[in-house]
């Protein structure tokens, strides 16, 4: 365990202190709130995010941070068309290429369905800044999206009116209260770690991602993070 666990678990046992400050039912319905503006953000996103890589200058800014290409080792082959390269010598690629996670499933993805084909995308160096650059404009406008709905929300719903209602039942959630507060937690965490991606990309140092590697709660909401499974790459 280290600092960085040690920060993380310091931040989960502060949303279980606020479940059971709050009690049972405000922090249920939060949870429920915080799944429920996740699907609408993922619902939304695809609208969004066309929106924004047509804007050319995002785009452009967006590629000089990734970078993508300069993530394959040959120069030569970044120039080569996907359609010139055999298997064993995209393995290689993806292999050496140390890609930050989902950027390096997508990319797969892209290049074994030919996915910009239509786009006139055809070289690996391409099919590289192409995917890593959606990537991450998809997961900054679902992260935008989803703080915009949960502030909506959270305005709607007033919780006020539903902590003043629990003040007879706080010593009789408790348990209810704790387990709930530390699901909100580790949703939040999720949500947190979406930026692990960008953070390792434009700060491609080694002791960002050994900081990473070597926490185990980290690893766990980076690697183990379904919403970002859920990120495309088109």
């Amino acid at each position: 365990m280290n600092l960085l666990d040690i920060a993380l678990l310091a931040i989960l046992a502060l949303f279980v202190f606020s479940g059971v400050h709050k009690g049972f039912l405000y922090t249920a319905i939060s949870v429920a709130c915080m799944l429920l503006c996740m699907m609408l953000a993922f619902v939304i996103m695809p609208l969004v995010s066309v929106r924004v890589t047509s804007n050319e200058k995002i785009f452009t800014g967006m590629l000089y941070y990734t970078e993508g290409s300069e993530y394959i080792y040959d120069v030569e082959l970044s120039k080569t068309a996907i359609t010139q390269i055999d298997r064993d010598d995209l393995e290689e690629v993806y292999n050496r290429s140390d890609v930050a996670y989902p950027m390096d499933i997508r990319i797969r993805e892209n290049i074994e369905d030919a996915a910009f084909e239509d786009e006139d995308i055809v070289t690996l160096g391409d099919y590289f800044n192409e995917t890593m650059v959606l990537v991450t404009i998809n997961i900054l406008v679902f992260l935008a999206l989803y703080a915009v709905l949960r502030a909506v929300s959270a305005f709607m719903l007033g919780w006020r009116n539903y902590a003043k209602k629990l003040k007879k039942l706080k010593k009789l959630d408790i348990p209810a209260a704790i387990g709930t507060g530390l699901i909100r937690g580790t949703l939040a965490m999720f949500l947190l770690f979406m930026l692990c991606p960008i953070v390792l990309t434009v700060l491609p140092f080694d002791v960002v991602e050994e900081l990473v590697e070597r926490s185990t709660l980290a690893s766990f909401f980076y690697q183990s993070n379904f919403l970002l499974g859920l990120i495309p790459g088109i």
